[in-house]
């Protein structure tokens, strides 16, 4: 395998546009999944590069621990931030539908209270893709992890916010399951972890 680029990657979660979050710092390549890449076309960006350090947070946590096997092939550390192993589990699909029907009249109000909840600052880019946001939940209402125990070869560390109000701290306990050797740190925080907190841990 050749590796052609040393990186540091952080992929966001839905709706996580760079304006809402705040602190990722420059120097870290950012994909916002279903704006920037689908989960194929990630994977596909990954392949040539490798890193000290890939964060993912809520979908592109999901997304790295579906793929777990490539990505620690080539990270050192990776941290999943409010993590899951079927979002379903802990979220009705039925909020989920009323969420897609209602992105088709205003996707702005559903964005912002969705970031609002997320602990984020709910600002938008002047323009949202509809299409784009309808993908990532479809993908949200079906996407599973597989339900044995998944090797890898980085140091994994999980995170999850004590005050999440999208996520119940049961989907951190239900990760413990399947990576019971990684690291599991809750904080004092939302669905979204200031980035400056992420770092201290990794």
């Amino acid at each position: 395998m050749e590796i052609s680029h040393t990186i540091n990657l952080f992929i966001s979660g839905w709706a996580g546009f760079k304006e809402a979050l705040g602190d990722i710092p420059s120097d870290w390549i950012f994909i916002n999944p279903f704006f920037d890449y689908d989960e194929e076309e990630i994977l596909n960006f990954i392949k040539n590069k490798s890193g000290n350090a890939l964060v993912g947070w809520s979908t592109g946590g999901h997304i790295i621990l579906k793929n777990m096997q490539l990505f620690s092939e080539r990270f050192k550390t990776i941290v999943v931030v409010a993590g899951f192993k079927r979002f379903t589990d802990y979220v009705s699909k039925r909020v989920i539908e009323r969420m897609i029907k209602k992105i088709k009249t205003d996707p702005d109000a559903v964005v912002k209270e969705f970031l609002i909840n997320a602990g984020c600052n709910p600002v938008l880019p002047d323009v949202i893709d509809k299409d784009k946001l309808i993908r990532g939940l479809i993908f949200l209402l079906s996407s599973d992890l597989p339900s044995t125990y998944n090797e890898y070869k980085c140091r994994l560390i999980f995170l999850h916010g004590l005050n999440d109000k999208i996520l119940p701290l049961k989907a951190l306990h239900d990760l413990k399951v399947l990576y019971p050797k990684a690291e599991f740190h809750t904080l004092e925080a939302s669905h979204w972890i200031q980035f400056s907190k992420i770092l201290m841990l990794k």
